[in-house]
C-alpha cells in the first residue's frame, strides 16, 4: 500500500504549521528502534522507488 499526504502543510497559517523538528522527535519516540527508523524512512521508499 503506498499512502500520501500534505499533511501538516496544507490550509494552515505560518505560525500554525508543525514544526517538522517536533515531529521528527515523534517520530522517534513513536519508533524507536533505529533499525527500523531506517526501513521506514530509508530502505522501503529505495526497494519501492528503486533507488
Amino acid at each position: 500500500m503506498v499512502w500520501g499526504s500534505d499533511w501538516p502543510h496544507v490550509g494552515h497559517a505560518d505560525d500554525a504549521v508543525p514544526k517538522e523538528s517536533v515531529l521528527m522527535d515523534l517520530f522517534g519516540r513513536c519508533v524507536p528502534d533505529e533499525a527500523v527508523r531506517r526501513k521506514i524512512l530509508i530502505d522501503n521508499p529505495a526497494r519501492l522507488y528503486g533507488f
